[in-house]
């Protein structure tokens, strides 16, 4: 296995606690359609499956519609990364941001995920160090602003 600097971006990253609050969810709309399934062949009226399945398939759309959006952002994070440290994305250290990021995931067409048999260019280790580094400091401004504007 590789050392953990050497693999590649992890895309899908979803925080801790949303993938608790995912399998509250899920756990809970089970239980109720456990509960309505039993109380259905007590009572003999099927329509006390049928809120259950509701908020089920609710639940499950609920949660693949947040798996999507964690995925989209985390293929456009990666792209971003990858385009600016190869070069081929002419944003500067100045000009990356969240909204940059976006910019570039558009332009670049909304991939669902990244090829890794798309035409990369020749980099020099240097010109990529610099700009990782750039990437990074970039990066930490980002954070630190988000961090002022959230403040009460």
């Amino acid at each position: 296995m590789l050392p953990r600097r050497l693999r590649r971006m992890r895309i899908l990253v979803v925080p801790r606690p949303i993938k608790v609050i995912w399998f509250v969810l899920f756990v809970l709309a089970v239980y109720t359609n456990v509960v309505g399934w039993f109380a259905a062949q007590d009572l003999g009226d099927a329509r006390w499956v049928q809120f259950p399945l509701i908020q089920l398939g609710f639940t499950i759309g609920f949660i693949a519609d947040d798996l999507r959006h964690f995925w989209i952002r985390g293929v456009a994070h990666a792209l971003h990364f990858e385009d600016v440290i190869d070069g081929t994305c002419p944003d500067a250290e100045r000009e990356i941001c969240e909204a940059s990021i976006w910019r570039w995931y558009a332009k670049q067409g909304s991939p669902w995920w990244i090829s890794r048999k798309r035409e990369r260019p020749q980099v020099r280790f240097v010109d990529a160090w610099r700009r990782m580094e750039a990437y990074q400091r970039a990066m930490k401004v980002e954070a630190s602003r988000r961090r002022k504007n959230h403040r009460m």
